[in-house]
């Protein structure tokens, strides 16, 4: 989507006033590191710290040198949340108090049931609709009931915006008709009926049969909701026990992914990042209870095992993970399971078994039910521990020497699987001093097992990758210059008004000594474009201003790059003058000695052209230059 020219104003002004470091710091926990703030990037699988938010000298972006990730506040709602421009654009106005531009409308609204758009409408009103129903004196008492049983308050009810779903069968499809019938009084867009009825189909709320039917009946209903608080889905819980499942969950759609979704994730956000820690339950109103005492950094995954995904969102939110698990075997194997999720993410991960098996609902609602389980917190059995104490006994089952060696390789083995390679050093040492010091082999010994099991798993290499030198052609290193070039005017823009001499002793302005055409490399003269126009007009411009030029997300992350370069380079506005300088004359060096190259006789500028584009069309290679610069002599 190309954003209008009112989109364009409003867009400069929500990033003049959004502070990026804040907003992207409230899904990374950021740390500073020197003039930046560095976290563990939220578009990839990353174990050391490799995004960085930049916001020094007037600029406002992110960049993961690892993956390229890269962009400015709305961007990173885009990328990150899945949302379109203007739903980017009006979220980080109303977070910054900001009135947008009038429209004629309130924006365009899909017309495809399955688009996020649509799914969002019809959580949104299913939610309303559960909310009202809950609060009805008659259809919601029995719902109304549960929650009162389980301890949950009228404070707990508006927080987790709690709700029920009649026993009817056609309640909320009766109110979907009544959408349908109303919407045009509701002042925007008027849709077609089918759609509006489809957009909940597909969201898993109702079913067509001839006519609606609703897919919730008689049940607590548990709103989903994303990191920003939007309703993605529900969880529904029976409230006859005779019902079938017992809990049920909303299908998976373009919103909803289970493997990816938390409980409770928009509310104990902030707690988890504050505490650095997060408490990982069971159940919805495990979470629940545990807000409910005061304990908010608690989140719950949604009826399926912990996965590398949960890992990925709560990796980059803090520094400790505590798994509450039963005691019972079931118990034991989701913390086995978990822990192999974990096991090379960074983060310290803990197993905690509450006392006589209780769950969290259960032991808090007791009178000295936060004390025991604040104790039973600190007591937490970290991973490591956990892993060793279950390797030490299976090995003590086995006493055969034969039966232990098996054992003790099985377990390193595994642990190779699992990354213990890609653990830093010391980590990784304590990992093996533990193994060693259980099963009596070696350090030494041990080592040796992982580097043959890492020789052994490593592809084959062709050999001719070994012997043959590998060649860079002069054009690459032209496009070195030339990207050294553009990475100083990104990172200090404000040397773009130097003057710089011509041999023949005249001082000519930046934009007359290198134009766009000057330069090989495509990258380097996409970007330096923009850049040249701006210092031909005298306009003073940031890297910002760039990146909302391009269009291209590889030419967005280049920029990023390359202005990451040009910043570490310099410490003083004064040295980077002198680089510019510097890397302007090499450049223009190199056009002329090019130049007598390609057409010593040349006379005329178009056959100087003429003779270049032979040379383009000879390749990079410098033998391929040498035969055509000889052929044109």
């Amino acid at each position: 989507m190309i954003p209008s020219r009112s989109d364009s104003s409003d867009r400069d002004r929500v990033l003049e006033l959004t502070d990026l470091v804040s907003l992207v710091g409230e899904s990374v926990v950021l740390r500073p590191k020197g003039r930046e703030h560095m976290g563990l990037c939220p578009f990839h699988e990353d174990r050391r710290p490799s995004f960085s938010v930049v916001t020094h000298k007037g600029n406002a972006f992110y960049n993961c040198f690892a993956c390229g990730a890269s962009g400015n506040a709305i961007d990173f709602m885009v990328n990150y949340h899945r949302m379109d421009f203007l739903e980017a654009l009006r979220f980080l106005a109303q977070r910054a108090g900001i009135e947008l531009q009038a429209r004629g409308s309130s924006g365009p609204r899909s017309s495809d049931p399955d688009s996020p758009a649509s799914l969002r409408r019809a959580n949104d009103a299913a939610l309303r609709f559960f909310s009202r129903t809950l609060i009805d004196p008659v259809i919601g008492s029995a719902a109304k009931k549960a929650l009162d049983d389980r301890g949950i308050d009228a404070k707990m009810i508006e927080r987790f915006a709690l709700g029920a779903a009649p026993a009817s069968g056609d309640g909320l499809a009766n109110y979907v008709e009544k959408l349908v019938a109303n919407q045009s009084q509701s002042g925007e867009e008027v849709l077609e009926p089918a759609m509006i009825r489809a957009s909940f189909d597909a969201a898993g709320l109702v079913r067509s049969r001839g006519s609606l039917v609703d897919v919730f009946r008689n049940r607590v209903m548990f709103p989903i909701a994303d990191e920003l608080g939007r309703c993605i889905a529900f969880g529904a819980r029976a409230i006859d026990p005779e019902d079938q499942p017992k809990y049920l969950n909303s299908p998976e759609t373009p919103l909803f992914h289970k493997s990816k979704s938390l409980y409770g994730i928009h509310l104990a956000k902030r707690a988890i990042i504050q505490s650095r820690t997060a408490i990982i339950t069971e159940g919805y109103t495990d979470v629940i209870a545990c807000h409910r005492a005061g304990i908010e950094n608690a989140v719950a995954t949604l009826g399926t095992a912990l996965t590398r995904d949960h890992a990925r969102v709560l990796q980059r939110l803090c520094d400790t993970i505590v798994l509450l698990f039963d005691g019972d075997i079931a118990g034991q194997r989701a913390a086995d399971r978990a822990l192999e999720i974990f096991f090379a993410a960074p983060v310290d991960l803990k197993i905690c078994t509450l006392p006589d098996q209780l769950d969290p609902d259960e032991l808090l609602r007791q009178p000295d039910g936060r004390e025991r389980f604040d104790a039973a917190i600190a007591q937490s059995e970290d991973a490591l521990t956990h892993l060793v104490g279950n390797f030490r006994r299976e090995l003590d089952a086995h006493r055969g020497l034969s039966a232990r060696q098996r054992t003790i390789e099985t377990m390193l083995t595994k642990l190779v699987s699992l990354g213990l390679g890609s653990l830093d050093g010391i980590r990784r040492r304590l990992v093996i001093d533990s193994i060693a010091a259980t099963s009596g082999v070696t350090v030494v010994e041990i080592e040796r097992f992982l580097n043959a099991s890492k020789r052994a798993t490593a592809p084959a290499r062709d050999a001719t990758t070994l012997t043959e030198p590998i060649e860079i052609p002069s054009a690459n290193a032209r496009g070195s210059a030339e990207r050294d070039f553009v990475s100083i005017l990104i990172a200090w823009p404000s040397t773009g008004d130097i003057r710089i001499s011509h041999e023949e002793g005249d001082a000519a302005p930046l934009s007359e000594f290198l134009t766009p055409s000057s330069l090989e490399d495509s990258a380097a003269r996409t970007l330096y474009t923009p850049i040249f126009h701006w210092l031909e007009d005298a306009k003073p411009f940031a890297v910002q201003d760039l990146l909302a030029e391009l269009a291209d997300p590889a030419m967005k992350t280049l920029a990023t790059d390359l202005y990451t370069l040009g910043v570490k380079r310099f410490e003083r506005d004064a040295d980077a003058r002198q680089g510019l300088i510097t890397a302007a004359r090499a450049l223009d060096s190199l056009n002329r000695r090019l130049q007598l190259a390609i057409a010593p006789t040349a006379t005329t500028p178009e056959e100087l052209a003429q003779r270049l584009n032979q040379i383009r069309a000879a390749g990079p290679r410098p033998s391929a230059i040498a035969r055509t610069a000889r052929s044109a002599s």
